[in-house]
């Protein structure tokens, strides 16, 4: 049975439904092959249903309703494995494809099948080494462990295949001169010196250091048809090796990079907005209503409207969404807040109770203090931040020609000088006790990050604002800044909150990069990480956004 081509056509009639990058791997890259188009590739068939008939009469499941019950590959799988077993190059009759990249979402079977992958290479390959690696010892274990149920609920299985599970769990086997076997390793394991992978798994690869997937990659440099099948959800973690692994194969579907060895299948959402039409979901999550639950993750999509954490996971979990992450935080549409309070206008926010924050440097980035005033006629807090620099840091930006028009914001009074080659504190100090006298800003509580601040902490006091009350040390990691950044991301998009079209802080916005940790909790950071892109202003506006949660209704009804 040809189940390349039909999924194909299928494809092409419209009655499936996928991402794009499936599409084009298929249609562009297939497609010729199954045709016999290609000079260097052709297609067998019979050998590609191998391990389809293999999986589907021998391999039973173990998990949930399934349990017991034999395994039944989807179409989708069965047209990927028969491509990756039954494509061959003419000269040697040796397999196309080296390499695999799965993206799914979570609960589409992904480690079920490869469990039985793993099981008909043990049995297949001559001497093989097979490897199941993830970034910790339980997640590596997942696979095999579904391996050896396998095994378990099999006779057949058992009179060629066994099993240990000390020192080091393994699936080996029997009788014969050429033994394979099948491992577990994580990023754990102290060497991995020695290894001659035949194959290998890596799941969640979001999550795995760069220096396992090279040394397994590079282990299977003396074998003539080894197979590295990488297994993942988008994740949380940015700039690793998910990210590299996306883009190079990004690059390989789209014709611009050419890999004759990967086999690339991303499903995931084509567009953000499609994650409100439930006929899209398929495209990310391939199995639904087969395998994946349409119930549940229509749950997840309600709870997600009202769940900002919630919805970062599911989002990444559920529909591999990653534009948000690893990337910009927002549009230039989302950021561009363009309406501004008079002098006139602001008099009326005189003599009232505010928040502030602020974000020390020294001498090579700038210092900024923010006041958020509310507006509760309109529900919405306006940031008022002010920038201070050194003289000398004014004068290195002009002599490198920086394209950042400091001189400008400086002479508009929206930046400061202060101090030669350090910043004076007494500077910051005195803004705040002006604020007071000449405004009447009642500031009840100043959240800071508590590097270099000790002194204008200690100064601040003396003027009478009380330490650990007033004085608030806010911790700058994900923990403390994930609620009040995506409530931050809500206000910006909806126009909520003004921050007086002041263009440094504008700026700055830009800069900021979304950066999630693996429970899907949102901090701030410099994008590219480069020292000329600054962000300390929206770090102060994210600082009274700490206080700004804990009691929102008071601030802003």
């Amino acid at each position: 049975m040809n189940y390349v081509k039909l999924y194909i056509e299928k494809l092409k009639s419209g009655e499936i439904i996928t991402s794009q990058k499936v599409k084009k791997w298929y249609f562009n890259h297939i497609e010729p092959i199954i045709n016999d188009q290609d000079p260097n590739y052709y297609f067998n068939e019979k050998r590609g249903e191998k391990f389809i008939r293999f999986a589907e009469t021998f391999c039973k499941q173990s998990k949930d309703r399934w349990a017991g019950k034999p395994l039944s590959l989807c179409l989708f799988q069965k047209a990927k494995w028969q491509c990756i077993f039954g494509i061959l190059k003419r000269e040697t009759n040796r397999r196309k494809f080296r390499e695999v990249l799965d993206v799914r979402g979570r609960k589409n079977g992904k480690s079920t099948e490869h469990a039985a992958v793993a099981n008909y290479l043990t049995l297949t390959e001559k001497g093989g080494e097979l490897y199941s690696a993830a970034t910790v010892a339980d997640q590596a274990r997942r696979i095999w462990e579904e391996s050896q149920s396998m095994i378990d609920q099999s006779k057949d299985l058992q009179s060629v295949l066994d099993y240990k599970v000390f020192p080091r769990p393994t699936i080996y086997k029997k009788k014969t001169a050429f033994k394979s076997t099948y491992k577990v390793l994580s990023k754990n394991v102290r060497t991995f010196d020695g290894l001659n992978a035949s194959g290998a798994i890596i799941d969640e690869i979001h999550e795995l250091p760069r220096s396992i997937y090279d040394i397994l990659k590079q282990s299977m440099s003396a074998r003539s048809e080894p197979l590295l099948s990488m297994i993942t959800t988008a994740g949380f973690v940015r700039a690793g090796l998910f990210d590299d692994e996306y883009e190079y194969a990004s690059k390989v579907i789209d014709g611009l990079i050419q890999d004759e060895t990967l086999f690339p299948l991303i499903y995931e959402l084509d567009s953000p907005d499609e994650i409100d039409n439930e006929s899209c979901w398929i495209k990310a999550n391939p199995a639904i209503d087969i395998i994946k639950d349409r119930d549940e993750l229509r749950r997840n999509v309600i709870r997600m409207k009202g769940d900002p954490n919630f919805a970062n996971t599911v989002k990444t979990k559920d529909f591999n969404m990653i534009g948000i992450q690893g990337k910009t935080w927002l549009t230039f549409e989302d950021l561009n807040v363009t309406d501004e309070y008079s002098e006139q206008e602001l008099e009326r926010f005189n003599n009232t109770i505010v928040l502030g924050g602020f974000d020390l440097s020294r001498t090579n980035d700038l210092t900024a203090f923010t006041t958020l005033l509310f507006d509760k006629e309109k529900h919405r807090p306006i940031a008022i931040t002010m920038y201070w620099i050194t003289a000398k840091f004014l004068e290195q930006q002009e002599q490198n020609n920086s394209k950042v028009p400091w001189r400008q914001w400086v002479d508009r009074g929206l930046i400061r000088i202060s101090g030669n080659e350090l910043i004076d504190y007494h500077d910051i100090a005195n803004y705040v006790a002006a604020n007071f006298k000449q405004r009447g800003w009642m500031y009840q509580f100043i959240n800071y990050d508590s590097y270099s601040a000790v002194y204008l902490v200690q100064e601040l006091a003396q003027m009478g604002y009380a330490e650990d009350y007033c004085l608030k040390s806010t911790p700058q990691g994900a923990k403390t800044l994930s609620i009040p950044m995506q409530t931050l991301e809500a206000h910006l998009k909806s126009k909520l909150i003004c921050y007086q079209n002041n263009p440094v802080t504008k700026w700055m916005l830009s800069n900021v990069e979304l950066e999630l940790d693996r429970n899907g909790n949102y901090m701030p950071k410099k994008a590219g990480n480069k020292r000329e892109r600054k962000i300390d202003g929206p770090a102060t506006i994210l600082d009274c956004y700490v206080s700004l949660c804990e009691n929102i209704d008071y601030y802003l009804n």
